[in-house]
């Protein structure tokens, strides 16, 4: 058996002690990660933009370029990053992101001009919504099979909540120490509560404390286990994923929802005012739809362990596209309300989705550089959002346009997930020659 050659438990001070499955630890673990990416995060940076104008005098269009700048360069270490997790171990990258994602939120404290702004988003999206979303994401896959979608779930639930509030603590410590102020206590929060539990609390795989996945659980046999994805026959490379049409599709999807999330999410204020909302109900509306998503994570969740994933697919860009429509064609109290439902309810299906689709289709081996690839081409997504998304209210005055635009996008790729189904050899994308 190959469980014999693995080391003992012994060897990790904690694992000796627990009696429950040591990857019930991982979790919250993961937990902490995702909801520490905060400062590298478009929800709250946001919040600082006023500041970041008026302390540097720096127009709109300034400043969003400077952050398309910054993200777009983020994107590009993203592969590499996921290798050298799938390498080293992702406890080691962990604890090396922690030390220098805190040092870049003192970094963007210091800033008194556009160039050292555009570096700070660099560093503070590369390390923040990147490598350490990527490696906090990567986490429960290692330690779950069966159940990692409802794990998934459970996890996006509480980061949820935690995101939803945010814009309004930040704000209120704003106040207080001002934006500087800020973000030096928000690199040391990441500092003292993150590095400690990649030293002392993290463990990579349980293959490292001589366990196995989930402690060899078998799911009870139910009328959806034929459609509920199976694992896959071998670990693909990056390189032999791209040959299949699934990927593509996928990280398009991606690229789509990063962009136009971030796009909006950063123009959150304006919009609402185009439907003669205050500022208060715009952030009020932020935090509700954190709430809403949150409680349909746990759909999403139980949904990924027992459908196809192109359903799941399906599912969230239409409902995001429908969201998006909302807003167009709806008064505005009404739209308010059914932009939240069902963006929290497509958000939900999409945390799903994303927590699950990768390993279950493209094995455990190589998740790292694969994952990475995905993530490159989403913060790449994230970095133009805003930017079209202005240049559009800049020749039409307005965002109805862009919003339009936005809906149809969504409304294709919906259908078009459909095909995102199980590499097999019949699904390849044919050699050209």
């Amino acid at each position: 058996m190959a469980s014999s050659t693995l080391p003992s438990s012994n060897s990790h001070w904690l694992a000796k002690r627990l009696r429950v499955y040591y990857g019930w630890l991982i979790v919250p673990v993961s937990i902490v990660g995702s909801f520490a990416t905060s400062p590298g995060q478009t929800y709250m940076v946001s919040v600082f933009n006023p500041s970041f104008r008026d302390a540097l005098h720096l127009s709109l269009s300034q400043l969003t370029g400077a952050y398309m700048l910054g993200t777009i360069l983020a994107s590009l270490p993203q592969p590499y990053i996921g290798y050298w997790s799938d390498r080293v171990g992702i406890r080691r990258m962990l604890i090396l992101v922690v030390v220098l994602f805190s040092l870049a939120c003192v970094f963007i404290a210091q800033a008194n001009s556009l160039f050292m702004l555009t570096l700070s988003f660099f560093f503070l999206r590369m390390l923040g919504q990147g490598a350490l979303e990527l490696l906090s994401t990567n986490m429960l896959p290692m330690w779950f099979g069966e159940r990692l979608g409802r794990v998934s779930g459970f996890k996006n639930v509480i980061v949820s909540l935690l995101i939803g509030s945010v814009p309004i603590g930040v704000l209120a410590v704003i106040k207080v120490v001002g934006w500087r102020g800020t973000y030096m206590l928000a690199g040391a929060a990441v500092l003292g509560v993150l590095l400690p539990l990649a030293l002392f609390i993290y463990v990579g795989r349980p293959e490292d404390i001589g366990e196995a996945v989930e402690r060899g659980y078998t799911p009870a046999v139910s009328l959806n286990a034929e459609r509920r994805p199976s694992p896959p026959q071998k670990d693909f490379t990056l390189k032999q994923a791209m040959v299949f049409r699934s990927y593509w599709i996928l990280v398009l999807s991606w690229i789509a929802w990063a962009a136009i999330a971030t796009a909006i999410t950063f123009n959150l204020l304006p919009i609402f005012s185009e439907l003669g909302l205050s500022e208060e109900a715009a952030v009020a509306m932020f935090s509700l739809l954190m709430i809403t998503s949150a409680i349909f994570q746990i759909l999403g969740g139980v949904l990924a362990d027992r459908i196809a994933p192109k359903w799941l697919v399906f599912g969230a860009l239409g409902l995001y596209s429908m969201a998006v429509g909302a807003l167009i064609l709806l008064p505005p109290d009404a739209a308010v309300v059914c932009y939240t439902l069902a963006l929290g309810i497509g958000q939900g299906l999409f945390g799903g989705l994303s927590n699950t689709v990768w390993v279950r289709y493209f094995g455990r081996t190589h998740l790292g550089k694969i994952r990475g690839s995905v993530w490159t081409a989403g913060v790449a997504g994230s970095s133009v959002g805003p930017f079209l998304m202005g240049l559009a209210y800049d020749r039409f005055g307005d965002f109805r346009f862009s919003l339009i635009v936005v809906a149809g996008v969504l409304a294709v790729l919906a259908v078009t997930g459909l095909w995102a189904t199980p590499p097999e050899q019949k699904n390849p994308i044919p050699a050209t020659a």
